[in-house]
């Protein structure tokens, strides 16, 4: 790990761990359980990536980590759904049904693109898909609580402001390191955490903001 790509990982923990207090401190876990988790994961996952990087910062480790990130995504697609709308029973069904087609295909489409054998270099080729079907999900989320006009908490929009613009760039890492091959990835790597470090300071700062 160069110098500089440790420094932004060691700016990424201090701003994961400011996101994490906030949201205790706020009393905004009950706002998203997955996204919370999702928090202190990544909080996990950086704290020993730069205490044991023999162990942590390599490739066996980066798969079990996005392994849990892509399930945690699309769990917050339905958790976000589920609070935005069990209140409103007129249109609830109609988006239950709309979602279930939603993760229905994008489970299909992660089905589709993992390999059985999971291994480092494929990740150029099936990542892309897998993160696009979890943005999608949460997209359409977010279009229908803008469709039927919803009200939200405003850390529950800054997860979905702040979380998917990320997502779109990491798509967009992967899928250069797979046209442009591994030995990038280190170039790439400083792109995607300054991008991360900027997602992460934004939502820092909306986890302490006081919702009006």
């Amino acid at each position: 790990m160069g110098t500089l790509n440790r420094a932004l990982v060691v700016l990424s923990l201090g701003l994961l761990a400011a996101m994490c207090a906030g949201i205790v401190r706020r009393g905004k876990i009950s706002q998203s359980f997955v996204f919370s988790a999702y928090a202190a994961a990544a909080t996990l996952f950086t704290a020993l990536i730069l205490l044991f990087p023999d162990s942590f910062y390599t490739p066996e480790a980066f798969i079990v980590k996005q392994g849990i990130y892509d399930s945690l995504l699309f769990a917050l697609s339905l958790e976000l759904s589920f609070r935005a709308f069990t209140a409103f029973s007129g249109i609830a069904n109609r988006v239950r049904g709309f979602l279930a087609l939603a993760v229905a295909g994008s489970s299909l489409t992660v089905f589709l693109l993992t390999p059985p054998n999971t291994d480092y270099s494929d990740m150029a080729r099936y990542q892309p898909g897998i993160t696009t079907a979890g943005i999608w999900c949460l997209a359409f989320v977010a279009l229908l609580i803008v469709w039927y006009q919803i009200p939200v908490p405003a850390f529950t929009r800054s997860i979905i402001l702040g979380y998917v613009p990320y997502l779109v760039i990491f798509v967009v890492y992967i899928d250069l390191i797979g046209r442009l091959g591994w030995g990038v990835i280190e170039n790439l790597n400083l792109l995607n955490a300054t991008a991360y470090d900027t997602s992460v300071g934004y939502l820092a700062y909306a986890a302490w903001r006081e919702d009006a």
